[in-house]
């Protein structure tokens, strides 16, 4: 069986060069869609053996509302058939299919626990498939040169312990009453991700970039034995979570403090969850080359202080970080620029330039 194409780094469109920023493996079939930088905006299309396939600009036939609101803002994200952001002015609108936009306003009522201790975006506007939010200010703490050294390490101190005090407040009581996402009948504040689902999660994201890999079957060994460990976790109560934290989620500044996006993902989780994504996170900022090494040891510092003040136990967080790198060496590997990074994620190993 013949490995599918994968999309280069940059391609051709018009005679004007694009650079491919994202790439997702599409279910069942034999292609991929991408997502290309073009002056600042982003195109979506679809890769396979026959080339780049892109749509005209804010433009997606499974998205509809795209195209008027692309026509007065800036498309700064693009994931075709799914999700589109629009910035304008000050404000950054979430664009999603028809009937889809209440999914996001019930995440961000679940993540009521989090408002508490972070500033969030506030909701300006909605309608049936998209939701404007007001511009959050403050330094990424994606980019470390925005941030003075000590500011890097005050920062991170702060959110860390945001993110404790939030987890602290009450969840849920057991992680094994229910391993689906959302237990029928219940609100949309009891959404639940048990060690179970994040099993599953990890399965599914092999499943889909398996094609990709040659020869896959070690993939498939490493990520059964992350999944049979993480069902093999004992009970905890489920806290709140973010369910996708990491840094380009989180913003500071000396002034206002810890900032938190893209909170619609809430759900009640092991605290491990959230940390172990933060930890993997830091790893692959280092192995792209955008943290350095004292930069990366800031945050894992931070967030084994926060695993400590929860009483999360040293073996869970590791078994929550090796399948969000394993999870993320699947994201990344069909994306461009970043398969060797993905590969050295998946193997797990860590080199002294690591250290």
């Amino acid at each position: 069986m013949t490995t599918p194409t994968l999309p280069p780094e940059t391609i051709t469109r018009s005679g004007r060069t694009l650079q491919v920023t994202r790439a997702w493996p599409v279910p069942d079939e034999a292609r991929l869609a991408i997502e290309c930088q073009d002056a600042g905006q982003r195109i979506a299309g679809h890769w396979d053996h026959n080339g780049a396939q892109l749509q005209p600009l804010g433009s997606d036939s499974r998205i509809p509302a795209l195209e008027r609101l692309a026509a007065t803002g800036t498309v700064v994200s693009h994931r075709p058939g799914k999700r589109a952001v629009v910035r304008r002015d000050e404000e950054f609108i979430k664009v999603v299919r028809r009937g889809r936009a209440s999914g996001i306003l019930d995440g961000v009522r679940r993540a009521a626990a989090f408002t508490d201790f972070f500033r969030t975006p506030e909701v300006l506007a909605q309608d049936d498939s998209s939701v404007t939010f007001a511009e959050l200010h403050g330094a990424s703490l994606h980019d470390p040169s925005l941030l003075s050294a000590p500011h890097w390490d005050l920062a991170w101190t702060e959110v860390l312990s945001a993110w404790a005090e939030a987890a602290s407040t009450a969840g849920s009581s057991s992680s094994r009453q229910d391993s689906r996402n959302h237990t029928p009948g219940t609100r949309p504040s009891q959404l639940r991700h048990t060690a179970e689902v994040e099993g599953q999660v990890l399965r599914r994201w092999a499943s889909l970039v398996a094609p990709y890999l040659d020869p896959a079957e070690r993939l498939h060994r490493l990520v059964d034995d992350v999944a049979t460990s993480l069902g093999q976790l004992p009970e905890v109560p489920l806290r709140p979570a973010h369910r996708d934290l990491h840094d380009k989620q989180l913003l500071w500044s000396p002034q206002a403090g810890p900032g938190l996006l893209d909170v619609d993902t809430a759900c009640v989780a092991d605290p491990a969850l959230d940390l172990g994504n933060l930890r993997a996170h830091a790893r692959l900022r280092r192995l792209q080359g955008l943290w350095g090494p004292a930069e990366a040891r800031t945050v894992t510092q931070a967030v084994d202080v926060a695993a400590a003040r929860l009483h999360v136990p040293t073996r869970t967080l590791a078994i929550y970080e090796r399948a969000a790198e394993l999870r993320l060496g699947c994201v990344y590997a069909v994306r461009p620029g970043y398969r060797d990074v993905a590969a050295r994620l998946r193997a797990g190993t860590v080199s002294s330039a690591e250290r």
